[in-house]
């Protein structure tokens, strides 16, 4: 007979577990919210991947209750986060899957152990390149040859490889440039200005400059000059060719409803090719 779908409470074990793994973060990329709040109050959500119940975002019904409750099926967010995850559409299975794994390396003993270790954490995201570009010409209506694509696809390779080496603080603070930014004065790139950051992300000046001063050794940010207001600002840079890259990327993620961070905290440039 069939078993009857029912919500079983995660073991101790299982949430021992995940909370382990994650950091004390929400798992979503680029959220750095704590799951246990400074009076040790745990104000985080056990996310289900595939639904404890029918009715619920992702039921399996193959799935049995065990299952259901298991740590591969679970996931530790914010209430924010978790409530924007229950768009199925945007949040199928695979892509929640992900989501738990990229953020369970970052906090994850791969020996099983403990130990503490010092860790380069930005070897433990394997970039997914891009092979074709053919949505973003599609979205975008570029009409460019299979040549020009190619072309664009070895300049959008260099800038993954390099994406990959910023630390990921730094990237999440990339990512917040290019959400905020706005079309630069003097060229087609972006450009966002520095009290907006520091505003936006209430980062002490000290952790600003550093994360700026990564950003430009590694060529993804430049200092813009002041506006007409005075105001420092701070560009995004191009590629050597003078594309407009992260304008495009933008572009193409409003259009198709894709969060950002999944290309910038995630580094799956996949999605901008045809399915």
């Amino acid at each position: 007979m069939p078993e009857i779908p029912k919500r079983l409470a995660p073991t101790r074990e299982t949430v021992r577990e995940l909370y382990l793994k994650s950091g004390n973060r929400c798992a979503f990329p680029g959220c750095n919210k704590a799951l246990f709040n400074a009076k040790g109050v745990f104000v985080g959500h056990i996310c289900h991947i595939e639904a404890a119940e029918p009715g619920g975002e992702r039921f399996n019904k193959h799935q049995t209750n065990e299952q259901r409750r298991h740590p591969s099926n679970l996931v530790l967010m914010c209430y924010d986060h978790h409530v924007e995850t229950d768009d199925v559409l945007k949040f199928p299975v695979d892509r929640m899957k992900r989501i738990k794994e990229e953020h369970e390396k970052l906090f994850s003993d791969v020996i099983g152990s403990m130990l503490q270790t010092v860790t380069d954490h930005t070897t433990l995201t394997e970039p997914v390149f891009a092979k074709d570009l053919k949505k973003l010409d599609q979205v975008l209506s570029w009409g460019n040859s299979d040549e020009e694509l190619a072309d664009a696809l070895k300049e959008l390779k260099r800038v993954t490889i390099k994406l990959a080496k910023v630390p990921i603080p730094s990237r999440g603070l990339f990512l917040i440039l290019v959400n905020r930014g706005k079309k630069g004065r003097f060229s087609d790139s972006l450009e966002v200005s520095v009290p907006e950051v520091q505003q936006a992300t209430n980062l002490a000046p000290g952790e600003l400059r550093e994360c700026f001063s990564i950003l430009d050794d590694h060529g993804f940010t430049y200092d813009n000059d002041t506006n007409d207001f005075g105001v420092q600002m701070v560009g995004i840079a191009s590629p050597s060719s003078g594309w407009p890259l992260w304008v495009d990327i933008k572009r193409f993620c409003k259009k198709e409803k894709i969060d950002l961070s999944q290309i910038i905290i995630n580094l799956d440039f996949s999605v901008l090719d045809e399915d």
